[in-house]
């Protein structure tokens, strides 16, 4: 496998969302027909439990065919759990003071959140979108369908939105301003 293909192939499972042709040809500085070779070269590497899909402008890592099964049932079992009092602390953390990086929600909750945020983005709750501050992490927010289900077109429309982001900004600037003295 070339280098490149490598390289999208690694950028593909770190962001794990979908890339176009012309991010990665930037984000990789390479010409736009060595990565449409490139991308050819990993959608034709078949038999394995995570395979490249192209559509023809966006290239996406997926689970294949072979491992959809398990992945369905594993899916199912997730979903027919509660998501507990982590979830909903994690959940409440992101709507009223998103969106924040998984040390943020840590923070916020005074433990580890990896486990319950795995939970909430296999449920399509929340999504992980790039960190303007930090391009080696991600930020978390919540998703249209959580919104949905919580009956809000806007995050805004949920009970008491504002008055609890101004008190969770004036507790932070608080913290923030008692751990520099």
């Amino acid at each position: 496998m070339s280098k490149l293909a490598i390289q999208i192939e690694g950028l593909l499972f770190a962001l794990g969302r979908p890339l176009s042709y012309t991010e990665l040809a930037k984000m990789l500085s390479a010409d736009m027909a060595d990565v449409q070779n490139a991308v050819r070269e990993l959608v034709g590497q078949q038999g394995q439990g995570v395979v490249v899909v192209d559509d023809g402008s966006v290239v996406e890592m997926r689970a294949s065919a072979e491992a959809a099964e398990v992945i369905e049932q594993v899916r199912r079992d997730e979903y027919s759990r509660d998501i507990g009092k982590a979830g909903l602390e994690a959940l409440a953390a992101i709507i009223y003071r998103g969106p924040l990086s998984r040390s943020e929600i840590d923070f916020i909750r005074g433990v580890n959140s990896s486990q319950t945020l795995r939970t909430l983005l296999m449920r399509g709750l929340i999504r992980r979108v790039p960190n303007p501050r930090d391009e080696r992490s991600f930020l978390y927010e919540a998703t249209t369908e959580l919104l949905s289900q919580l009956g809000a077109t806007s995050p805004r429309d949920l009970p008491g939105f504002d008055e609890t982001k101004q008190k969770l900004e004036a507790l932070e600037a608080s913290y923030k301003q008692h751990e520099s003295a």
